[in-house]
């Protein structure tokens, strides 16, 4: 009779073929430090467990089956095979791999009972191919845990600035390759390639003409260069882009993708040959807010299309990137993505109310069928879906539940034919949306919703997990009290939210980390919650006329000093946003959002139309 496999402290494991391959070595190497961990054995183990990695290039994803005395993982690629010693360990270990550089583990010691011959894991496949991330900040020590995590949750796909792509030392680089992770140039990089203080004064006919001039660019300006593009008809300006991503690709020879993106905003050039290119009264929409100026899809699809094919021609096999942002959202007349080419269509400002392909949001409902429409115009080349999971604009830290809608719109998105899906995301701020991040990996990976949120739910709530549950439920209650569709800058969940709400969610924080007040995530709970409270009363007071520079600089010292340490608040952002509100109110300023007065005639038009609907 076949006896079930047991895993205890008595397992010693012996592997049996991954020493002449450095991803199987690394999958035997977790493997072993989590089986360790798990039982927490101090003496000499005495059972001993084969463990076989199996490559089989037909295999339908990876797999892992228990015999009486072995453990066998099988999977098509090495990368795989480490993918399921990680899925294995959270599945049946008690492991869950929620945020960067902390593996929760839920019990340790006792038993693990595999019954023999048959699959613990089977044939698990991604649901979409390219799954990631989006790093909006320099590569420091901190990656490392970073790259941890995305391995552990199968992500695939980084994409960086440019000008941090510079900063990957070749050890870095390395950690990445070894857990299969591709590293992409890409942000708003038309600055970067065709930098201002190199060309303007030789080549001012590279950049954009407004208003009968050519602009004067500087990267010294705001980084949102928000009306800086370049003149996207003139042959040499195409010309020297592909000079130089081709040198760039010369001189970074570990680079695999890089992307032709627009700098971010507006400010297209209004020269003869590009206004051919465009109908000034041709608008774009209120959901991609660009319903105040022309669309752009058809003179920046000729560039990318043009470059695309100068690479080919030149023998470059770097994968070109580009945008489908604001008023370029959707494919133009004519507009393929071919071979060699990748792509995603940002859900900027989307509602996070609805899902994005409910058919009743006057917002996310035009995102959806702009996804159909670049599924239709692929022709050998990748699009895929650039998402805000960390709450959409400025990385303040508002609150965004996305841990059910993800897993279906997921499901959306592979229905329809896309290829992946990458989010901005900051460590900083994983006490706040990890929760999203953590859900969103897992979806991307065909795993199960419930058993995803339980395990998820364990690791951070434990014996408390009922009450943690109606703590994640009354964030998510208190957002859609702000009406039918949301869009989460703080004037549309401030204006239309209850302080008691707030007030609320931070009582039932204090309970829970009451019952375990060294808890990491639960501390942060309350101060987050702190935090609402205070946005949310300043706020107030600062439209009923009794807050101003005053009770703005006590909340920024409070949140500076009392979130220091913590990860709730991206720093940067957040004192970038208030130093702007201080801005607004000492010019007597109305403030709505940042300042910017397009943006701020969005705010406007929202309340008047999608918010009372």
């Amino acid at each position: 009779m076949v006896k079930d496999l047991i895993l205890s402290r008595r397992t010693r494991l012996e592997f049996v073929n991954a020493a002449d391959d450095a991803r199987l070595k690394l999958a035997a190497e977790e493997l072993e430090g989590l089986v360790k961990r798990r039982f927490a054995s101090k003496n000499a183990p005495d059972q001993e467990v084969k463990v076989f990695f199996e490559i089989k290039e037909n295999a339908k994803g990876f797999s892992l089956k228990a015999l009486e005395n072995a453990l066998v993982f099988t999977a098509p690629t090495t990368l795989e095979i480490l993918y399921a010693v990680y899925d294995f360990a959270e599945e049946y270990l008690g492991y869950c791999f929620f945020e960067p550089g902390i593996d929760h583990l839920d019990v340790v010691g006792g038993k693990v009972v595999l019954p023999a011959g048959k699959y613990a894991i089977r044939n698990r496949v991604p649901a979409l191919k390219i799954r990631g991330l989006v790093q909006e900040f320099p590569f420091s020590d901190e990656d490392y845990i970073i790259a941890d995590w995305m391995v552990k949750n199968k992500l695939n796909f980084l994409q960086t600035w440019l000008k941090y792509y510079e900063d990957i030392t070749p050890d870095l680089q390395d950690y990445f390759d070894l857990r299969g992770i591709d590293i992409a140039g890409g942000g708003h990089n038309f600055s970067f390639l065709i930098p201002g203080e190199k060309y303007a004064a030789t080549h001012p006919e590279f950049f954009a003409e407004r208003n009968g001039e050519r602009i004067k660019p500087s990267s010294a300006k705001s980084a949102l260069l928000l009306s800086e593009q370049l003149c996207t008809t003139n042959p040499e300006l195409r010309e020297e882009l592909v000079k130089n991503i081709i040198e760039y690709s010369k001189t970074h020879p570990r680079i695999k993708s890089l992307s032709l993106s627009p700098n971010d905003g507006f400010g297209w050039c209004e020269c003869k040959e590009c206004s051919k290119l465009y109908d000034k009264n041709e608008k774009g929409e209120l959901y991609s807010l660009s319903e105040h100026v022309h669309q752009a899809n058809r003179i920046y699809h000729q560039l990318v299309k043009y470059v695309n094919t100068r690479l080919r021609e030149e023998n470059c096999t770097l994968t070109l990137g580009f945008g489908a942002y604001i008023n370029y959202c959707r494919p133009s007349e004519g507009m393929t993505v071919d071979k060699g080419m990748r792509s995603a269509l940002a859900n900027y400002w989307r509602c996070i109310n609805h899902k994005i392909n409910d058919p009743e949001c006057p917002v996310n409902s035009h995102y959806a069928e702009d996804h159909k429409r670049w599924m239709k115009v692929k022709n050998g080349g990748s699009f895929g879906v650039y998402e805000y999971f960390m709450g959409v604009n400025f990385y303040i830290s508002l609150p965004m539940i996305h841990t059910d809608d993800v897993f279906d719109e997921v499901k959306f998105y592979q229905e329809i034919g896309s290829d992946g899906l990458w989010t901005q995301f900051h460590v900083p701020h994983w006490h706040v949306y990890g929760i999203n991040f953590y859900c969103m990996a897992n979806a991307l990976y065909s795993k199960k919703r419930n058993a995803v949120q339980k395990r998820m739910w364990n690791a951070l709530f434990g014996k408390d997990v009922a009450e943690g549950k109606r703590f994640i439920k009354k964030v998510h209650q208190l957002v859609h009290s702000a009406g039918a569709c949301h869009i989460p800058y703080p004037y549309s969940l401030f204006s239309r939210t209850d302080l008691a709400d707030y007030v609320k969610l931070n009582e039932m924080a204090k309970v829970l980390c009451k019952k375990l007040p060294r808890n990491e995530y639960r501390q942060a709970l309350v101060l987050w919650t702190e935090y609402l409270v205070r946005f949310k009363t300043f706020f107030d007071d600062y439209h009923a006329g009794v807050a101003g520079l005053k009770e703005l600089e006590n909340f920024r010292k409070w949140a500076n000093e009392k979130c220091a340490g913590r990860r709730i608040l991206r720093f940067y952002s957040f004192n970038r946003y208030t130093e702007e509100i201080g801005k607004m109110i000492s010019e007597g300023k109305k403030w709505l959002h940042f300042g910017l007065d397009w943006e701020d005639a969005y705010v406007i038009k929202h309340t008047q139309t999608i918010f009372k609907k």
